[in-house]
C-alpha cells in the first residue's frame, strides 16, 4: 500500500470532522471558524493546496445553510421552498395548496401565493400567516 494512502489512513479519524457536512449549528458554527483559520494560514497564495482544503470545507458550510438556514429575503415563497427542503416535500405532498402545477407555478414565481394559499400553508406549517407574505 502507497505510504501517502497509509498516511491519510493514520490520520482519517482527525480530518474527517472537517470534510463532513455538519449536522448541528454548533459543528456549523465550528466549521466557519476552521475555514478562517486555514484561510489565515493559506493567506494570498493562490497555489497552495490549501485553497483545495477550503473550497471543500466551504462547499460543506454552504450545504447546512442551504438545508437549515431561512434566507432572509424573498417572501414566501423562499420561506415555502425552505420547508419544502425541511419536510422533505414534493410538489405534488401540498395539496392544500393546489395541483403539483400550480405548486410549480408558484415555486418558479409565475403565480403569487392567495390569501388561501397562506393560510393553508400557516395551518400546515404551525407558522403565522406572515411568514408567507412578500
Amino acid at each position: 500500500m502507497d505510504s501517502s494512502l497509509l498516511n491519510a489512513i493514520e490520520h482519517w479519524a482527525k480530518v474527517e470532522p472537517v470534510l463532513h457536512k455538519p449536522r448541528t449549528e454548533e459543528e456549523y458554527r465550528h466549521l466557519l471558524e476552521q475555514i478562517e483559520q486555514v484561510m489565515k494560514v493559506a493567506g494570498n497564495n493562490p497555489h497552495t493546496r490549501l485553497h483545495e482544503l477550503i473550497e471543500i470545507m466551504a462547499k460543506s458550510a454552504h450545504e447546512y445553510e442551504q438545508e437549515n438556514i431561512v434566507e432572509t429575503t424573498g417572501g414566501g415563497v423562499a420561506a415555502l421552498k425552505f420547508l419544502m427542503r425541511q419536510h422533505r416535500l414534493r410538489q405534488v405532498d401540498l395539496p392544500e395548496v393546489g395541483t403539483q402545477g400550480v405548486v410549480s407555478e408558484i415555486l418558479n414565481g409565475k403565480r403569487s401565493l392567495s390569501v388561501r394559499h397562506i393560510k393553508a400553508l400557516s395551518q400546515r406549517f404551525h407558522l403565522s400567516p406572515a411568514t408567507f407574505f412578500d
